[in-house]
């Protein structure tokens, strides 16, 4: 029967004229986890790639999956450029999620893994430490872990608790004395996104890299006293973070509130995935099923011997002992029509010819540069910007701030809604309006393709 609705599914896709958005683009993070792949990258090289793809699949979710579910959810119609109307094209999209998200798993597990021993670092549990590395973990939990956790539970008397988004979650089943299989309980230990995933420990030869949770799992205990341990589960829940802007009338009073309400609820969205340890509590995972609202096919199971969550890579990547160990981006290019070496002010340069600059093949400091020289000119009597995305640091931010109190008018139209960076932007925004400057925000009857579009304004 399945195959036989899979055919199906296939057919309708392979008779459209159109390609499939969502499944092109799984197609297009296939590409990525081929990087990860090729024989002549080092094994930090193929980290990061898979790292990239994992980061891409909860992006992915939160977004294309959870805009998928806004439909089901609202009972609203909508047919896929493949012509599979919304449930059939769920059923088909999880499928291939699910394969691409298993052969991540196969990969790590059986190429990966096996190359870290050679690299001067290795994945390890508890049981391959030494006595004395032991003892050190038991007091790093001691001092530095343990007071950062919080059993949350869930009974008859307590309500469900909020779950964040792309954190590992230690589900935890127990049973107090006496009491029968119907009164076990439920709880929830969130690890912090503020501890590192690895605990590292250096020997003279290689870097020892302890997932977190072990050392958590192995001290779950700890937690819960006196009350039998009856299963640990270790998941991961990913929830829809789309959400758009009705437009009205009042939309520009209420835009700003209107942003922040719904980023707010992004934090508490419906869950979308579950990721999750194999040999989990059945009588746990259906209720969680049932509390969220999803079926089979948002299970994502791994094996014990796998990883939860492959962002946590970057930690390994990015390690000061094996920077020499990835590949040097090549530097910027200067563009034509840009003098290498120079000393002329860039506004007399721009008075002369056109810059083209292309990036990132081409260094971005010629934009930053006309910026800072615009904010201390004293003939520069205007500036004029449509911004994306912002630095968390930005160097645009503090010349902008400069020019503003060097009395220059300075008009930013801020384009809020660039995904996940919305807090950063709205942040910065109000920097800007407390120093005097002119924001406008950007909803999608304004929203411009330009990334960034610069007017400055001089005296003659």
């Amino acid at each position: 029967m399945l195959a036989t609705t899979q055919d199906k599914f296939e057919q309708v896709i392979q008779s459209s004229d159109l390609v499939s958005r969502d499944l092109s683009w799984l197609r297009f993070n296939e590409r990525v986890l081929d990087q990860s792949k090729s024989a002549h990258r080092s094994i930090f090289e193929k980290l990061k790639f898979l790292a990239i793809t994992a980061s891409n699949l909860d992006e992915f979710f939160m977004i294309r999956v959870g805009s998928l579910y806004n439909y089901i959810d609202y009972e609203k119609e909508r047919v896929d450029y493949s012509g599979l109307r919304e449930d059939p094209f769920k059923a088909k999209l999880m499928q291939e999620c699910q394969q691409f998200y298993q052969e991540q798993q196969r990969h790590f597990e059986e190429v990966l893994l096996p190359e870290t021993a050679q690299s001067g670092f290795r994945l390890v549990n508890l049981s391959q430490l030494t006595s004395e590395e032991q003892a050190y973990i038991e007091a790093y939990f001691t001092k530095a872990i343990y007071p950062m956790l919080t059993p949350m539970v869930f009974d008859g008397y307590r309500t469900f608790p909020i779950l964040m988004n792309k954190l590992l979650v230690f589900g935890v089943v127990t049973l107090a004395p006496g009491e029968k299989k119907e009164n076990r309980k439920l709880s929830f230990v969130q690890i912090p996104s503020n501890i590192p995933r690895f605990f590292e420990i250096e020997r003279e030869e290689e870097v020892l890299c302890i997932p977190i949770e072990e050392i958590i799992r192995s001290h779950i205990k700890t937690l819960f006293r006196n009350v039998s341990i009856e299963a640990v589960n270790l998941f991961r829940i990913t929830r829809n973070g789309d959400f758009t802007l009705e437009e009205n009338e009042d939309m520009d009073a209420n835009f700003l509130e209107e942003v922040k309400r719904k980023l707010k609820e992004r934090k508490t969205g419906r869950v979308v995935r579950v990721e999750i340890e194999n040999n989990y509590s059945k009588w746990m995972v259906n209720l969680l099923k049932e509390r969220w609202k999803i079926q089979d096919d948002a299970l994502f199971v791994i094996e014990k011997s796998s990883m939860l969550d492959f962002t946590g890579l970057w930690q390994i990547v990015g390690n000061r002992r094996f920077k020499d160990k990835l590949p040097q981006a090549p530097s910027p290019i200067n563009p034509l029509s840009y003098p290498e070496e120079t000393t002329d002010d860039l506004f007399h340069i721009l008075n002369e010819r056109d810059v083209l600059l292309h990036h990132p093949y081409n260094s971005i400091d010629p934009i930053l540069e006309l910026i800072e020289t615009a904010a201390d000119d004293p003939n520069v009597m205007a500036i004029k910007m449509t911004i994306y995305r912002l630095a968390k640091d930005s160097r645009i931010t503090r010349a902008l701030l400069r020019a503003a109190e060097n009395g220059k008018h300075v008009s930013v139209l801020f384009e809020v809604k660039a995904r996940f960076d919305e807090e950063n932007n709205i942040r910065e925004a109000k920097r800007l309006q407390k120093a005097g400057c002119f924001v406008i925000y950007g909803i999608s009857n304004l929203k411009t393709h330009t990334k960034l579009l610069l007017i400055v304004k001089k005296r003659r």
